[in-house]
């Protein structure tokens, strides 16, 4: 190949590139918060509880949701995991609300618990990152978002 072909061809390369990447826009990062915590599974070694998470699609597109990944920090502690492969579309300028498993050890439990008793205090920061898997297979939007939960606490009685 001469030197004007090998041109040409790297060229017409850089263009495709160019193209390719004209038709995917880039996506902002979905939002992620927890709407709701309930237990679901309560056993010695393992605890399941059902998060519902929130999903605030920011885009002026719709997003595909096909499964999704994430790791919980309570307190800036690694707390639990969990994985879906619900699938679902979140309108452009929207949000929805998903139901998933998140499953905790009970080391995580434990040391959840004894920190609280020794802090009393009310409030819990938590963490939640992971990847949206959206589109087709390899696509991957990751998120990291944080937020805080009031335990509600029974007034003592004197």
């Amino acid at each position: 190949m001469n030197q004007a072909s090998s041109r040409w061809c790297l060229i017409a390369l850089v263009l495709l590139l160019f193209g390719c990447a004209a038709l995917y826009p880039r996506m902002e990062r979905p939002r992620i918060n927890i709407a709701n915590v309930m237990p679901m599974d309560i056993k010695l070694f393992e605890q399941v509880f059902d998060l519902e998470l929130r999903i605030q699609n920011p885009n002026d597109t719709p997003l595909a949701v096909n499964g999704l990944a994430f790791e919980l920090e309570l307190n800036d502690k690694r707390f639990a995991t969990g994985v879906s492969n619900q699938s679902l579309v979140i309108d452009r300028l929207s949000s929805d609300v998903i139901h998933v498993e998140a499953i905790t050890t009970l080391v995580s439990f434990l040391r959840q618990v004894a920190e609280y008793q020794q802090t009393q205090n009310p409030r819990v920061t938590y963490r939640i990152k992971g990847s949206i898997y959206s589109g087709s297979a390899g696509t991957k939007l990751h998120f990291d978002d944080s937020g805080e939960i009031k335990i509600p606490i029974e007034p003592t009685k004197q």
